[in-house]
């Protein structure tokens, strides 16, 4: 990620608190701000906080309400949306990341580089489309 591009903000909805730390460092060292959260209704309170995530690496199996509960709940429609990365040693099938809209899937255990990989490609692909937009509404003036 090149040091001109804004940073990304990342919702980490994780039980798994070794894990989790594991990666909010390793996002952290690359720049990106990261709010890590343990389950679901905490990601809802955050959120209607302020929070404004522009990326959500979401676990399924969580204490309490599910990570399909969280999208079902529609609490990332107030924060523009944000694209949704699955992360979870349950097998999800595309037909149920479609069903919710989630820009994709990465299995546990995964290695490290390819969840930075995921977050940087994905957060820099949200700027473009941005600035595109702002470009446009731009020269609508």
């Amino acid at each position: 990620m090149s040091s001109g591009v804004n940073r990304a903000r990342v919702l980490l909805i994780e039980d798994d608190l070794p894990l989790a730390t594991i990666v909010a460092k390793h996002l952290k060292a690359r720049g990106h701000q990261v709010r890590v959260v343990a389950s679901a209704e905490e990601a809802t309170e955050v959120v209607r906080a302020g929070y404004r995530p522009t990326i959500v690496l979401l676990d399924i199996n969580l204490p309490g309400d599910s990570g399909w509960s969280f999208l079902r709940g529609g609490t990332l429609t107030a924060a523009g949306s944000p694209p949704v990365f699955v992360v979870s040693a349950t097998a999800v099938p595309p037909s149920r990341l479609h069903e919710f809209n989630c820009a994709g899937y990465l299995p546990k255990p995964f290695a490290v580089p390819m969840l930075i990989e995921i977050v940087e490609r994905h957060h820099s692909e949200a700027d473009e489309a941005d600035a595109s937009a702002s470009q446009g509404e731009f020269d609508a003036l």
